[in-house]
């Protein structure tokens, strides 16, 4: 990717930076002639699925957040931009002192790129951790959703909730066709995404497998629970 303008980024990191709502984080569009557009947020997730106007040359999220130091917690401003070239930027400030930071990643970079419509890097890790912490959150839905004092989910029903082993493409398409069920990902914003930002936000939704274990093991009967110790090893 190629490096920035350093005059002109560092213009724009200003400007945006002094617009800050310290109560509110915000979506900036940057258009050809300069002007910037507000789009306020509450969470990041409001802005999944959201596609910004053509004119826009950029898009930038800015947002107050806390920086843990060896002497304290410090407030701090957070900016990240992205233009249509590719090319990106970030950017903290502390005490009106702006400091430009290497090319971000992760949410922030994902989002800001899907909003202006370009592509993402694409998946960084296996699939089948994913798909394996997806089945451990099937079953502890259907283990919490029994009625009180029933048993269940029994050893055949578990292992009919496994996913298929699918790379990431097909787990996509699968989310957007509405045959793959992600809670947090509706089929719209499966479609939104692209591989690589689809396959980090669902992540990123999934629970701690080891939490998931010790909570199957305080609501399984005894052979489920010996199934799943094979299946995950060590991990319960």
């Amino acid at each position: 990717m190629p490096s920035p303008t350093p005059a002109v980024d560092i213009q724009s990191l200003r400007r945006l930076l002094h617009l800050l709502d310290p109560q509110q984080p915000c979506l900036y569009g940057v258009s050809r002639r300069r002007r910037l557009t507000r789009h306020p947020f509450g969470r990041l997730d409001d802005l999944v699925g959201w596609t910004a106007p053509s004119c826009w040359t950029a898009a930038a999220l800015v947002a107050p957040a806390r920086a843990v130091g060896p002497e304290g917690v410090d407030e701090i401003t957070l900016l990240h931009l992205v233009a249509r070239s590719g090319r990106s930027i970030s950017g903290r400030q502390l005490d009106h002192h702006i400091d430009l930071l290497s090319e971000g990643t992760g949410p922030l970079d994902d989002l800001c790129r899907r909003i202006i419509g370009l592509e993402t890097p694409p998946p960084g890790g296996p699939n089948r951790a994913f798909l394996d912490t997806l089945w451990l959150d099937r079953i502890l839905a259907v283990a919490l959703d029994r009625p009180l004092g029933t048993c269940g989910p029994s050893v055949g029903q578990v292992l009919a909730l496994r996913p298929d082993d699918l790379d990431w493409p097909a787990i996509r398409l699968r989310c957007a066709g509405g045959c793959l069920v992600i809670a947090g990902i509706t089929s719209a914003q499966a479609e939104w995404f692209d591989d690589g930002s689809f396959a980090r936000w669902a992540i990123r939704l999934m629970p701690d497998p080891v939490e998931a274990l010790a909570d199957l093991a305080q609501l399984l009967d005894g052979p489920c629970r010996s199934m799943l110790r094979r299946e995950f090893g060590g991990r319960s």
